[in-house]
């Protein structure tokens, strides 16, 4: 026996055997789940041994929409975030910091910049870039990441020109007809990929690899044992190889490919034109991203008015025959379809193309999934129970901006709560957690607070207390239904013989404390394959010695 670990509290999210305290683990599989005293019997002298001593163990969060990719540079770009900046004044600083440790030529990135926040709010300028950052290119992601901010030099390398026109889906901000730097949406593509391909080449294969691992070993210290890629593109996809083939991506990572650029329509992956894409036991495929809607200027929603008329409001990315089109296709394909869809009209589209999807699909299996289905009307969770569609909402928005969600909704009259996850449970849906970060908040603890608590930050009284739902059904959204939602529920999201040994030992187990104490949970260990890859005190496991039970 290679591991055991005894004397916990396992939470196993396997119906047949859903609690124990103890496992047993050999060449990375479990191959034992039960009493301490049944598991402590098989241990051989050299068996790890981890004296859980009450702590709980789960299976390896699974976080199936995050965008690791774009994540990857955080360690040498700015963040720009408004908290902990002040606001401009404070980040147009950081990034002349940055630009003067910076080779000239090499592109400077910059993460969670609004200009809706902070002192004097307001967007990035090109010319302001300029200034603070003369001798590189620069691009600034907004923190919603359908905007980013540009300089001149930027513009130039990414190729678009002061006086192109603005692409179908994007805006290029002018002001009296110069070009802001501020790029909305589609006109953000070729700045994205453009930046990031780079990026790689400037830094070489064996730092981007490194950069790959230190983002691997940040979702692996909150617990995160895989994760889905929502919008791989050919430089994404190009980083992960370089990762992989250096042994250097600890944590499984599912892509969901996009187009040839981030907001671009997927129509290569669509008809499989991408199926030759490097993939291996930690890169997995299968998935096509479509992007129904935007952030700017406004989602595709519907304002629902009290004397029951509707009107639509925003532009949806697609036609319904497009999104039709595109889905159909990557079904016929036996591609699974993840449609991004925020607003309740893209909601509409999105499980209206998943219904004509289904008709065609090549398997009868596929878990089309609706990304963000966090403010769908009760009739939008009805038809997608009946559909059959995998809902995959952010506990972490409802997390960071409960508040700002729910005036949303009231403004829009929506008949549900913002999250309704006990509405979506009672329904039918297939609900799946994840975090898109970097948009929202990595940590799945902080999400499982937010969901069984409904305590959200900034708030002093639950949201829409209601809607609550129990820290098992949480803890099994964030684990056994992200492990469907990739199609791998057969190798891990539940702790059972025969599965891999991904899990995470917590200080405190969920089910036990009372709600609003949570998010105080702290993850100890993460193992991805049998192995501690992450130990929050550094702590050394005992070793059986000689004379050990068999």
């Amino acid at each position: 026996m290679d591991l055991v670990l005894l004397g916990g509290r396992v939470l196993t999210m396997d119906d047949a055997a859903p609690r124990a305290e103890a496992l047993a683990i050999r060449d990375g599989k479990i191959v034992a789940v039960g009493d301490s005293s049944h598991i402590a019997a098989m241990t051989a002298p050299g068996t790890e041994v981890v004296h859980l001593a009450g702590r709980s163990v789960i299976p390896g969060f699974i976080d199936p929409h995050t965008h690791f990719s774009t994540s990857a540079f955080e360690p040498i770009a700015v963040d720009c975030r408004i908290p902990p900046m002040r606001g401009k004044a404070q980040v147009l600083d950081a990034i002349a910091a940055a630009a003067a440790a910076t080779p000239p030529g090499r592109w400077i990135w910059g993460y969670g910049y609004s200009g809706r926040r902070g002192e004097n709010p307001s967007d990035l300028t090109r010319r302001e870039l300029d200034r603070v950052a003369p001798n590189n290119p620069v691009c600034i992601f907004d923190s919603s990441m359908h905007c980013c901010y540009v300089n001149s030099a930027g513009m130039d390398v990414a190729g678009i020109g002061r006086d192109d026109p603005d692409p179908d889906g994007g805006e290029i901000r002018r002001e009296d007809g110069d070009p802001t730097g501020t790029l909305w949406e589609r006109a953000m593509n070729p700045a994205h990929e453009t930046s990031m391909g780079g990026l790689i080449d400037a830094l070489g294969d064996e730092a981007t690899a490194d950069l790959v691992q230190q983002t691997g070993m940040r979702y692996l210290a909150c617990g995160i044992t895989s994760t889905g890629d929502a919008a791989v593109t050919p430089a994404a996809a190009r980083l992960y190889e370089i990762a992989d083939r250096r042994g250097k991506l600890p944590i499984l990572i599912h892509q969901l490919r996009s187009g040839d650029q981030f907001f671009a329509a997927p129509e290569r992956a669509a008809h499989g034109e991408v199926g030759g894409d490097y993939t291996s036991d930690r890169i997995r495929a299968g998935t096509v991203k479509i992007f129904m809607d935007p952030v700017f200027p406004r989602l595709a929603g519907v304002q629902f008015h009290p004397d029951g008329r509707q009107e639509h409001l925003g532009r949806p990315y697609y036609t319904q025959e497009q999104a039709d089109d595109l889905a159909m296709t990557a079904a016929r394909n036996g591609l699974q379809v993840a449609i991004h869809c925020l607003g309740t009209w893209a909601i509409d589209q999105g499980l209206t193309a998943i219904e004509r999807a289904n008709a065609v699909s090549a398997s009868p299996d596929l878990r089309h999934r609706i990304e963000h289905f966090s403010m769908g009307s009760r009739a939008q969770i009805e038809r997608a129970a009946e559909l059959g569609v995998l809902a995959v909402v952010q506990p972490s928005f409802l997390y960071a901006m409960g508040n700002v969600m729910n005036a949303a909704r009231l403004d829009l009259g929506l008949d549900t709560a913002n999250t309704p996850m006990r509405s979506m449970l009672d329904a039918g849906v297939n609900v799946v957690a994840s975090s898109d970060f970097p948009c929202g908040p990595l940590e799945p603890m902080l999400g499982i607070h937010a969901i069984v608590s409904r305590h959200v930050r900034d708030v002093a009284e639950p949201v829409a207390p209601e809607e609550a739902v129990t820290a098992e059904e949480a803890i099994r959204a964030y684990t056994l239904a992200g492990a469907r939602a990739m199609h791998r529920e057969h190798e891990v999201g539940s702790l059972a013989v025969g599965k891999r040994a991904d899990l995470v030992v917590l200080s405190n187990d969920p089910t036990a404390v009372e709600p609003r104490y949570i998010r105080e949970i702290v993850v100890e260990q993460t193992y991805v394959d049998g192995k501690r890859l992450f130990d929050r005190y550094g702590r050394q496991v005992a070793v059986a010695a000689a004379g050990a039970g068999a």
